[in-house]
């Protein structure tokens, strides 16, 4: 400290006086017993009345950071746990909430104050009455009766007390619920029905009779629905084909018809047909790509021969190469989805499941889409499971697949984009009174509801009912 620099300074100027002083006047032996007692006097003086002047102690009693831990915390979930110190309404909690079940008898607290030099006097509240102590820094604590937490700044006189909170998961977070919303929503008779999330509606689009239909509901409902007219879409449409593609803030409907033309709607219900310069085969989706662009990936005939081609308006096309003869890639009935992990650069891809390909045969594979360095890559997985039929969706930042099974649908999940995929066990079963379907639509939006709108029987009857599921960890 630079006050007790100066302090020693003068104090050697001063024994340097007293010395010559006493070399006339006194012995050696005297000089430095005298010595001695002045600079033990000069320092115990100099150090007092400079912590009177130069020291002043804290008033803020405010915790500045808190963590816990726990040796019985063996995924170390309660070290990683961020907690949040509201020094307004002088609270503490965790906003993630910590596992479903999770518990521990005892834990360490790790508690800071402005600096490490202020740290304030610390009581600890516990939830049976009367039961304070103040804690030394070391004491384990017991977590589930922590209640409160006492401050004291140094000066003695300012003082915050912060109520405590541990937010746990009371229902495992892991476990769907579902609930049927509505059922026989649509005028019979029902064909080959798709819906879609358009502008904040649902839309189901379906055949009945020689005529496509359409009825609505509000995407925050689903209960209540709007028939619609639909106009400019022919009945040969292949209603599978129907889907929204977004770009910025713009959204068109588009939707491939049986001689592979293709419409486009604004609205969802009146329709245009678009002049192509290619026939289109399939349409697979957007196409992620590391420059960010917009496009739709295609496979178009080209004098006979099918390409992936990349478009922005089904108008134009840049014809990317040519799908090998022998390839088994899907051109029909798949599920598709797109996604990319903004966290990882190369980790944009279209995700395909089920359906035909060119010959007519089914598909069974998984097939992962990708552009790399301006060419398309695609490439098939095999699948213990049956794709055939199946349903992708992301959900929960995972791709979902939903199975027809021995009558029923099954859910999986999977964290490396469809390589391995895990069941959902019991936790996400859907319920008794749901019936098995194919060709069902599954939306999943904006506040993480999973959506499942009709499909058919695996007898081929139509199914004319609306679920929604949500994870517990999801809930609001």
């Amino acid at each position: 400290m630079l006050w007790f620099k100066r302090k020693i300074f003068l104090l050697l100027q001063n024994l340097y006086i007293l010395y010559n002083i006493f070399l006339k006047q006194m012995t050696i032996k005297y000089l430095y017993q005298t010595v001695s007692t002045l600079l033990w006097v000069l320092i115990f003086s100099s150090c007092l009345n400079s912590s009177q002047r130069d020291i002043e102690l804290s008033h803020d009693a405010q915790i500045y950071s808190f963590g816990m831990a726990s040796s019985k915390d063996t995924t170390r979930v309660l070290s990683g746990t961020k907690f949040t110190i509201d020094q307004i309404n002088n609270k503490i909690f965790n906003q993630d909430s910590l596992p479903y079940l999770f518990h521990v008898d005892s834990i360490r607290l790790n508690i800071t104050g402005r600096s490490s030099y202020a740290v304030p006097k610390i009581v600890i509240n516990l939830q049976d009455k009367d039961s304070s102590y103040l804690w030394n820094g070391k004491d384990s604590v017991a977590f589930k009766r922590l209640k409160s937490i006492e401050t004291t700044a140094e000066d003695g006189r300012a003082v915050k007390l912060y109520e405590f909170k541990a937010n746990i998961h009371q229902q495992d977070p892991y476990i769907l619920n579902w609930a049927q919303v509505t059922q026989n929503y649509l005028i019979t008779p029902v064909d080959k029905q798709k819906t879609i999330l358009h502008d904040g509606k649902f839309i189901t689009y379906y055949k009945s009779g020689t005529i496509i239909k359409a009825s609505t509901s509000l995407s925050s409902d689903g209960k209540e629905w709007t028939p619609e007219t639909v106009s400019g879409l022919p009945a040969t449409v292949k209603t599978s084909t129907i889907f929204p593609i977004t770009n910025g803030s713009s959204s068109i409907v588009y939707a491939q018809d049986a001689d592979n033309t293709v419409y486009q709607s604004t609205n969802g219900l009146v329709w245009s047909k678009i002049t192509s310069d290619y026939p289109v085969t399939a349409i697979y989706g957007r196409l992620p790509s590391a420059s960010g662009e917009f496009a739709i990936l295609t496979a178009v005939n080209d004098a006979g021969t099918l390409k992936f081609a990349l478009t922005r308006d089904f108008t134009t096309f840049a014809v990317k190469g040519v799908i090998p003869l022998d390839d088994t890639l899907p051109v029909t009935d798949f599920s598709a989805v797109s996604l990319e992990n903004p966290t990882v650069y190369s980790a944009k891809y279209i995700i395909l499941s089920g359906g035909k390909d060119r010959n007519n045969m089914v598909n069974n594979k998984l097939w992962i889409i990708q552009e790399m360095n301006g060419e398309i890559t695609h490439l098939p997985e095999d699948s213990s499971i049956a794709l055939q039929l199946s349903r992708l969706f992301l959900y929960d930042n995972k791709v979902y697949l939903m199975t027809y099974e021995t009558g029923k649908n099954k859910l999986y999940h999977s964290e490396n984009y469809g390589l391995n995929w895990i069941s959902g066990g019991t936790n996400q079963t859907l319920p008794d009174n749901y019936t098995g379907r194919i060709s069902a639509s599954v939306i999943t939006d904006a506040n993480n509801y999973i959506w499942i709108f009709g499909g058919e029987s695996g007898t081929q009857a139509p199914i004319v009912d609306v679920w929604r599921g949500r994870l517990n960890k999801l809930s609001k």
